[in-house]
């Protein structure tokens, strides 16, 4: 099977947009539970559709149980900061699935954004 390739990002894309606004919160400004508490491995489907691909039906229904939470742009922030490599983002996070805050990790890292 062919590996899949991963490109950046452009700085104004939504997701990167969104991850700047998250940088300004402070961790006491937002409350609650994580929403992916409940079913944890949902968040992660089987088979990740690619970043121009249509979304997969798992895909989607992990998205639905981010979009409910109220930790959401903290956990796109927390995840940038904290992974070591690209290929270590995995399944459905902060309502993106994987191969978007791939090529998200791309971009912050060439453009040095955190």
């Amino acid at each position: 099977m062919k590996a899949k390739t991963v490109t950046a990002l452009s700085v104004d894309h939504p997701l990167v947009v969104r991850l700047l606004t998250a940088k300004k919160l402070r961790e006491d400004d937002v409350e609650g539970v994580a929403a992916c508490a409940v079913a944890p491995d949902s968040m992660y489907p089987g088979h990740p559709s690619g970043l121009n691909c249509p979304t997969t039906k798992a895909e989607k229904d992990a998205i639905r149980v981010c979009w409910s939470c109220p930790l959401i742009e903290l956990c796109l922030l927390q995840e940038q900061r904290e992974v070591g490599r690209v290929e270590d983002i995995l399944g459905v996070r902060a309502g993106a699935k994987q191969a978007a805050r791939q090529a998200l990790y791309l971009t912050v890292q060439k453009a040095g954004l955190l």
